[in-house]
């Protein structure tokens, strides 16, 4: 078990690779599960129960689809199981170490705190990252450039930000 938790380490390290991993159903069970105990941890610092149960559910949705989608239209869905797992093990690790970084922004800003700056400049450098692993997963699975995966990365961050609007942040007029 060490031994996984310390290979998704390195595809946040971006030393290891999606194939790295076993391509394994059970592995992918429980890194969608990590995954999606880690989000709902992350967005109970903003949201009620009931509303990250949402965000989480279509999360790991857009998550699991849009690898499928992607790795359909280039004909390479045998590489699904482990793409997703990896996908799932290493947005885990990060949203783990983005759980600190967003709690202190949230207290920084109800009590006009002066590290908000500093906490908000870290999530920013932390959601670069996020890009750039995904990019990097990316990359691997679809055997392209680094430039096709981090573009591949901001439109799924794109479609994710965009559904969470949806949900959560519509007007009606």
């Amino acid at each position: 078990m060490n031994l996984l938790i310390s290979r998704f380490f390195e595809i946040c390290l971006l030393r290891a690779r999606p194939q790295d991993l076993p391509a394994s159903t059970a592995l992918l069970f429980l890194s969608l599960i990590t995954y999606g105990i880690s989000g709902l941890l992350l967005s109970l610092i903003n949201l009620t129960f009931g509303q990250s149960l949402i965000l989480v559910t279509a999360d790991v949705l857009m998550l699991a689809g849009l690898a499928y989608l992607i790795l359909w239209i280039r004909m390479l869905t045998k590489r699904y199981i482990q793409t997703l797992t990896a996908l799932a093990g290493s947005g885990a690790i990060l949203e783990l170490t983005a759980w600190p970084l967003l709690y202190w922004q949230n207290l920084s800003s109800a009590t006009n705190g002066p590290g908000i700056l500093i906490a908000s400049l870290s999530l920013w450098a932390w959601l670069v990252w996020n890009v750039i692993v995904v990019a990097h997963i990316l990359r691997h699975t679809l055997s392209t450039s680094f430039f096709n995966g981090t573009l591949l990365s901001v439109l799924y961050m794109f479609v994710s930000v965009s559904v969470i609007r949806i949900l959560f942040y519509s007007t009606s007029a």
